[in-house]
């Protein structure tokens, strides 16, 4: 580790119409330091990355790198100074290759002033040795896994030199084995003086890969802790400021298998029988039980995502069969699930569950809007009625009335929102796929809450997530692995994680 300081934030202040999102924040960072950064959504997190990235200037404070004052406008300043960030959502053109992607700004010219293609993979390949993930710098991008697109992120950042990287969940979407090879990439590249700012709500991997850990709360700085030696359950009593003793996410934190469920009725209120998609998926049979959470797990990419869309909208079922309420039914479209009371959280909430720019109560409605209206006019009295009981109900968050776009949300509130939706057309089954991907500690406990009280009022759940601990809360647990299931086990028989390891292999 280097010693040198690099970079120091000094009493930076941002504040927004109502809101003080950042106060009087000071952090300083060393040559080669791996920085996290911890808080609950709205906490400040995103505000900083603003204010370091330059889509946004503080209305006071510092920020100095390397001894010099910084006063940049925008990305490009920032990054002209070293500094880049690299979001949860890659900005990767998936059509064109590695070199491409990398050199996309700037892509070399030979005396012609036509692009030089071998010179440019030449210097792809380079960097990507450099960087110790050699590969074919001729792959187009959307043949590659989500591990090597982070690592182009990053050699797109390290072409220009970059001394500072802010990482924003950039591991939300990467399987286990493939976060262990990340982490050796980012170690590597520390040791070469390269310094990162690791924003995650994964505490576990926080605490594999820094050494010291910022908390924010409420736009406050709480604490920069060394982490050596500290637990999980501390860090999360520290960033939502309050005492976990009672609450699903310590009982996890604990090694508790906690459980969400009650076991449900014997009533089957689906079954599936052979299900397949023509392809990877195949011979997937289940019954769901009324009142039940029926766990769904296995690595990224074992076919539970898949299932999940062919149980809502029949895309691309192609075998099997499904009955509900023992009556046979073919669901062909998201409509006819919705009409059976079938609903889906799907995993790419921003891009699957919600209309970013339309209101919360738009939103909420619409999946329902044939029980506001008669002859094609709205009830906006009803609507306004019934979003506002169910907002208070599942415990929504924002700034203002329900007409904010619900783009502006934490990623916990739009869960709640899509939630929410489901709640409103009064579905009696819910898809949960990745229920509390990229969401804070504080936010998956009201999460939890919610699918609980859910299945306690009569529902049932499916609950697909590639996370063992979340699957372990439910009554019962089908493990997935190459598109078929490989294990079935009750929460009562589960003894530790290992159990449901053992499938994998």
């Amino acid at each position: 580790m280097h010693d040198k300081l690099l970079l120091e934030l000094c009493k930076l202040d941002k504040s927004y119409p109502g809101v003080h999102a950042l106060d009087n924040f000071s952090l300083s960072l060393n040559k080669g330091e791996i920085h996290g950064l911890l808080g609950q959504n709205g906490a400040g997190k995103s505000t900083l990355v603003k204010l370091l990235s330059g889509v946004e200037r503080p209305d006071s404070g510092e920020i100095i790198l390397e001894g010099k004052h910084l006063s940049y406008h925008g990305p490009q300043g920032a990054q002209k100074a070293g500094i880049f960030t690299i979001f949860q959502e890659l900005s990767l053109i998936p059509a064109l290759s590695v070199a491409e992607n990398i050199f996309i700004e700037s892509l070399p010219k030979n005396k012609l002033g036509m692009v030089d293609w071998k010179e440019m993979n030449k210097k792809a390949y380079e960097i990507m040795t450099w960087l110790g993930f050699p590969l074919d710098v001729k792959l187009p991008v959307k043949s590659l896994s989500m591990a090597q697109k982070q690592c182009i992120e990053l050699c797109k950042a390290l072409r220009h030199e970059a001394k500072i990287i802010l990482l924003d969940e950039p591991t939300a979407a990467l399987p286990k084995p493939e976060v262990e090879r990340f982490f050796e990439i980012l170690r590597n590249l520390s040791a070469k003086g390269i310094t990162f700012i690791f924003i995650s709500h994964r505490l576990d991997e926080v605490l594999a890969l820094c050494k010291k850990a910022t908390i924010l709360r409420d736009g406050k700085k709480i604490e920069t802790f060394e982490l050596e030696g500290l637990e999980e359950k501390f860090l999360v009593k520290a960033m939502i400021g309050q005492n976990l003793q009672t609450s699903i996410m310590n009982s996890a934190l604990e090694g508790t298998a906690v459980r969400l469920g009650n076991g449900g009725t014997s009533e089957v209120v689906l079954s599936a029988k052979n299900l397949g998609n023509g392809a990877y998926v195949k011979d997937i049979s289940f019954d769901l039980h009324k009142g039940e959470i029926l766990g769904i797990t296995g690595l990224v990419g074992s076919g539970q995502n898949e299932l999940a869309l062919m149980l809502f909208d029949g895309a691309p079922l192609k075998e099997g069969s499904l009955t509900l309420d023992n009556k046979h039914v073919r669901i062909k479209t998201p409509e006819q699930a919705v009409d059976y009371g079938i609903g889906l959280l799907p995993e790419e909430r921003k891009t699957q569950g919600l209309v970013l720019p339309l209101s919360i109560t738009h939103n909420m409605s619409l999946a329902s809007l044939g029980k506001f209206s008669r002859f094609s006019v709205m009830n906006k009295v009803k609507e306004t009625q019934t979003i506002d009981a169910i907002a208070k109900n599942v415990k929504l968050k924002c700034s203002g009335n329900y007409h904010q776009a619900v783009g502006a949300l934490s990623g916990g509130n739009q869960q709640k929102v899509v939630f929410a939706k489901w709640l409103v057309s009064n579905c009696k089954i819910l898809i949960f796929a990745e229920p509390t991907r990229g969401v804070d500690v504080g936010a998956k406990e009201e999460i939890y809450q919610l699918i609980r009280r859910y299945a306690e009022d009569g529902n049932s759940v499916i609950l697909i997530t590639s996370e063992i601990s979340e699957a372990i809360m439910c009554d019962r647990i089908l493990i997935m692995h190459q598109g078929r299931i490989r294990g079935r086990i009750s929460h009562d028989e589960i003894k530790s994680e290992d159990e449901i390891l053992n499938f994998y292999q």
